[in-house]
């Protein structure tokens, strides 16, 4: 479980950079940071259903970052946390995760000042049937899945097995 004392995050060095540079903000940063933002870039510049269904994959096979308005309790990680939820353009809740330390606005780190970590696939099946999901708000390389689009995924689509992957498979990929 990975934590953050509140201040803005940055991550990776391609991110450090780019803010020194004065050029983007890490969080708008068009440069793919992970195996699930690359698999994202794909799917939005070719438009084929075969790389929508591959950044689904990705997704539930990666793990990414969640925000938590208070520090986790427990040192094994297996308590129950309680994720920043937004509200969708349609005023509905949604969970906001991201693929990256990088991607996670500062703003957001005042409400909900530590990071965890989880594999999409957890998230997706723990958020019930009340709540969407927003990858990267606000910031580069990301989806909303609203709560029909949880259960359709979680109805047609399973992540793999650890024997399943190879070394270069995006799971447990964060890009850090």
């Amino acid at each position: 479980m990975s934590t953050h004392d509140g201040e803005p995050v940055t991550g990776g060095e391609h991110a450090a950079s780019s803010a020194d540079a004065g050029a983007v903000p890490a969080h708008l940063d068009p440069v793919p940071l992970t195996e699930l933002e690359a698999a994202l870039a794909s799917a939005t510049a070719s438009g084929a259903d075969e790389d929508a269904q591959q950044s689904i994959l990705a997704f539930l096979n990666s793990l990414v970052c969640l925000l938590v308005p208070e520090p986790a309790g427990g040192e094994s990680g297996g308590d129950t946390v309680e994720p920043l939820i937004l509200s969708n353009g349609e005023g509905k809740p949604v969970v906001a995760a991201f693929t990256h330390r990088a991607r996670i606005r500062p703003d957001f780190l005042e409400h909900a000042p530590t990071v965890v970590q989880t594999q999409g696939a957890v998230l997706l099946q723990n958020l019930g049937s009340e709540l969407g999901l927003v990858l990267n708000p606000g910031s580069a390389y990301g989806f909303e899945l609203s709560t029909e689009h949880v259960a359709a995924v979680l109805r047609d689509f399973r992540p793999a097995e650890p024997d399943e992957l190879g070394p270069d498979s995006p799971a447990g990929s964060t890009g850090e």
